[in-house]
């Protein structure tokens, strides 16, 4: 296994175990949160706003998304059923890739045109969900900190 390779990965188990440890101080969930542990965290409310053009990259699944001093942590609702559909918005033609890696590991691919830019719904009840211009990746979201068990 070449060097490099070795030492991100050593880097990415050392990092991951670390924050396998952290846990919001209150929160009800006790992490690790893996993605596929589906979280039944209530149901999103009425709509509070739509905003384009907000910075995002989960493509793993484990990137929070920052907006407005929120941070965002991205889920998989257990009871997706309830939730409401996200219509489809308007392209902005934004995000050309790259801008917001921040770590740089083999595994992720780097973003395409439109991938880490997008239409952020926010929603009552500390929800959001988030899809990229390119309509590539989505997610949806909790404001309540979640840990994951891997990085990618």
């Amino acid at each position: 296994m070449p060097m490099v390779a070795m030492v991100a990965l050593l880097g990415a188990l050392v990092l991951g175990t670390v924050l396998s440890a952290c846990a919001a101080p209150g929160s009800t969930v006790t992490g690790p949160t893996g993605y596929d542990d589906r979280i039944d965290l209530g149901v999103p409310g009425e709509v509070v706003e739509t905003v384009t053009g907000v910075e995002g990259y989960p493509a793993c699944h484990n990137e929070p998304i920052t907006y407005d001093g929120t941070t965002w942590y991205p889920f998989l609702p257990e009871n997706l059923a309830d939730f409401p559909e996200v219509g489809p918005h308007p392209t902005t033609g934004g995000g050309l890739g790259g801008g917001t890696m921040r770590i740089v590991l083999p595994a992720v691919a780097e973003p395409g045109p439109g991938d880490d830019v997008g239409t952020l719904t926010v929603f009552e009840g500390g929800f959001a969900y988030w899809i990229s211009d390119s309509r590539d990746l989505d997610a949806w979201l909790t404001d309540q900190e979640l840990t994951y068990p891997w990085i990618c």
